[in-house]
């Protein structure tokens, strides 16, 4: 269901009305719907959606083709990935989590703009959109709030001609954290954008500390992020081979540099939303630490399909890792695709939920649609 953000920042667009030949960016784009709505708004708009999700990328671009919608879409961190010499007349962006990401959405939106475009900045509080507003009014040296619910905020900024840039930001600027993992000090190349940046998150150091990996195994891990437990799994057991998927593309870019800096040879990353990019392959081990949000909303269905796609790539006596809070019902879950479901650890936060010998796999289960950048 499309946020309240979304509606607003639409309604304050169409308040203000958008100009044939306008050029638009949607960043952050996640479905389209406030791109494509501006579409409504004006047919003769350029529209451009960017947003660092495959699933997002991969949603937009089926809409495009489905419904006729017209635009480009790109598979984006921020705007990086979209070409240096596209300005915009509009940008609009519904907020995302993080203070690092949301700041480089503004900064982006400054420097893609035209002399006297307009950014609209949506977001719930949940999404620290207050905080950010005041970035944006003090970069932009304006701004002015359009649209006030009782969660949730649009605002509006110009973009005035000879304004002075944002300051540097070091969003895009790579660095190489440790971790301590199974008795040893590991390390690994991240940078904001990335989950758990900054420092290993408490669930995923509990994830490491119970997988087992036996040698010459095939170990997939699912929603990667910068790589730390594939980095570990590939050096528990000799001969293991390793793939590494997450749907987002800054984790698969970190992922990617942690297996270079550690020297890992047998090795694969791959863009994937949940497991679509190796359906069809066999594994021995799955590990993941599934998410539960998406944006600001609580969502289990995303967990669920973690789970399946993992049982649908396991090997007769393959075992799937899990953790996950501890209020979460990932083991229930987990008893009808697999003969034995153990909770190996459990505490006051976490626990880490072992699924062997999967059941009711999907025999010859076709790829879900996989549109990668021409």
């Amino acid at each position: 269901h499309p946020d309240q953000g979304a509606f607003l920042a639409l309604r304050s667009i169409k308040n203000d009305g958008l100009l044939r030949g306008s050029r638009v960016l949607d960043l952050g784009c996640g479905h389209g719907i406030i791109g494509f709505g501006c579409l409504q708004l004006q047919p003769g708009i350029e529209l451009h959606l960017a947003d660092a999700s495959l699933a997002a990328y991969t949603a937009v671009t089926i809409s495009q083709e489905r419904l006729g919608y017209s635009g480009r879409a790109w598979y984006s961190d921020v705007a990086s990935d979209v070409p240096g010499d596209l300005t915009f007349d509009v940008v609009v962006a519904n907020l995302p989590r993080g203070k690092a990401l949301g700041e480089q959405f503004i900064r982006e939106a400054w420097h893609r703009l035209e002399p006297g475009g307009r950014f609209y900045l949506a977001g719930s509080k949940d999404t620290g959109i207050l905080t950010r507003i005041a970035t944006m009014e003090e970069w932009f040296g304006n701004g002015e709030m359009v649209a006030v619910t009782a969660n949730y905020r649009v605002a509006r900024a110009l973009k005035r001609p000879r304004s002075f840039a944002p300051p540097p930001g070091d969003y895009h600027e790579w660095q190489v954290a440790t971790m301590e993992a199974r008795g040893r000090t590991w390390e690994y190349v991240t940078k904001p954008g990335v989950f758990s940046w900054r420092q290993l998150d408490a669930g995923t150091r509990r994830l490491l500390a119970h997988i087992q990996v036996r040698d010459g195994e095939r170990v997939l891990d699912l929603g990667c992020g910068a790589g730390q437990v594939g980095l570990v799994a590939y050096n528990l057991a000799e001969g293991v081979e390793l793939v590494q998927v997450d749907d987002s593309l800054p984790a698969v870019r970190a992922a990617e540099r942690t297996a270079r800096h550690n020297g890992l040879e047998r090795t694969t990353i791959l863009p994937s939303d949940v497991g679509s990019a190796v359906i069809g392959e066999r594994f021995d081990v799955v590990a993941t630490n599934p998410p539960f949000h998406l944006g600001a909303e609580v969502e289990y269905s995303v967990a669920e399909q973690f789970i399946e796609d993992s049982r649908d790539v396991l090997g007769p006596k393959g075992r799937l890792y899990v953790v996950s809070n501890t209020f979460l019902p990932h083991d229930k879950t987990m008893e009808s695709m697999f003969r034995r479901v153990e909770v190996v650890h459990e505490d006051s936060f976490f626990k880490v939920i072992l699924g062997a010998r999967p059941v009711g796999r999907v025999k010859n289960r076709p790829k879900p649609p996989l549109i990668q950048e021409s």
